[in-house]
């Protein structure tokens, strides 16, 4: 089911005092009104967390239709981001590529609502001074590079969604363990010493505990920013709020908890077999086959919070990104080619003279 979004759908976050609009501070972790800075705390209170079991939701399909809700969203045509859209707004540009979107763009569709959230703690006047740093850092971009982000510094907040995953995992695996040695001899009146490998078989049970493996429920951002984007201090999570929300965007997910799920059970097996080469020992392992039980299987939604600017340089979108809880800094950027030639040239000299005057 869709519904055209319009203007009486955006949410109307109201100060009690004077009727202006409240939206979240990072910088005081609590809602202050924009005209007459009124503050309002929040609960911060880390939540206890209950997670929902895969199996029961997959079997039993009524629960999902229960935790589902109806949220308006737009979706980028050019990057195809889906996103909650601003509040008292009528446009606004997209925070993964910049593409313009328009209030007559947006639907309400159906989704499942996040269950806890990490709140922001890092304000937009901080991360432009990250930003600006992370710009002048950057010695070998093209020279109007920084001229133009200086002059266009678009930083938007965002909440990301994820699933995270719990599960007990018994492998069995067999394999063979190489116990590498030296070996001497004599050749052609000359000791020679080289490395032979003995192979034993082997075989054995590996058990694991997985908690909160963490999968983006979207692919907006460019994977070589969200593999890196990963330092989250999830003992800290509360219990959703649209308050936390206030005055930010939200994505919303585009693959939900089962699909993701296929994601999660490759990082568990890629772990897995760290640990079954590391539990068969030796110099060398070699592995024939990884059988992995799942069981106890639990997921939750989340909201990540995220600083993002995308800028365009030339014909491409660059990203962006400061994690909203750590400050940590994450970008793509141009190389300029002239620039890096010269280095070249440069230590091609240096070391031509060097050679030059040791002769």
């Amino acid at each position: 089911m869709e519904e055209i979004l319009t203007s009486e759908h955006t949410i109307q976050s109201k100060c009690p005092s004077c009727g202006g609009s409240v939206v979240y501070s990072p910088e005081n972790e609590m809602l202050i009104c924009s005209y007459c800075a009124q503050k309002y705390p929040l609960d911060l209170t880390p939540a206890v967390i209950h997670e929902n079991d895969l199996d029961e939701c997959l079997a039993h399909p009524e629960l999902y239709e229960q935790a589902e809700d109806y949220k308006p969203e737009v979706t980028c045509g050019q990057c195809g981001a889906t996103t909650t859209f601003p509040e008292n707004t009528v446009s606004f540009d997209c925070a993964f590529c910049g593409t313009p979107i328009v209030l007559r763009d947006a639907v309400t569709k159906r989704s499942w609502k996040p269950e806890y959230i990490l709140p922001f703690k890092i304000g937009k006047s901080a991360c432009l001074g990250l930003f600006r740093k992370w710009v002048s850092s950057l010695w070998f971009a093209p020279n109007d590079f920084s001229k133009t982000l200086l002059a266009d510094e678009r930083m938007k907040g965002v909440y990301l969604p994820y699933w995270t995953y719990d599960a007990d995992t018994l492998t069995r695996y067999s394999g063979e363990r190489g116990v590498s040695r030296s070996v001497s001899r004599m050749v052609n009146g000359r000791r020679e010493t080289y490395v032979v490998t003995d192979w034993y078989p082997v075989s054995g049970t590996v058990r694991h505990v997985f908690d909160d493996v963490l999968v983006p429920a979207s692919e907006s951002l460019p994977r070589d920013i969200s593999s890196v984007l990963t330092n989250w201090d999830r003992k800290n999570y509360v219990a959703y709020s649209d308050q936390f929300v206030r005055g930010f965007l939200t994505e919303l997910y585009r693959q939900d908890f089962k699909t993701c799920f296929l994601q999660a059970k490759k990082q568990m097996e890629s772990y897995i077999s760290a640990l079954v080469r590391s539990e068969i020992g030796g110099s060398q392992q070699r592995v024939f086959s990884q059988t992995v039980k799942y069981s106890k299987i639990k997921f939750k939604h989340v909201l990540l919070p995220v600083w993002l600017s995308a800028y365009r340089y030339g014909n491409r979108v660059f990203i962006f990104a400061i994690n909203g809880r750590t400050g940590q800094v994450i970008g793509q950027r141009p190389w300029s080619a002239w620039k890096i030639a010269m280095l070249i040239i440069a230590c091609i000299t240096a070391l031509i003279v060097l050679f030059g005057l040791a002769s």
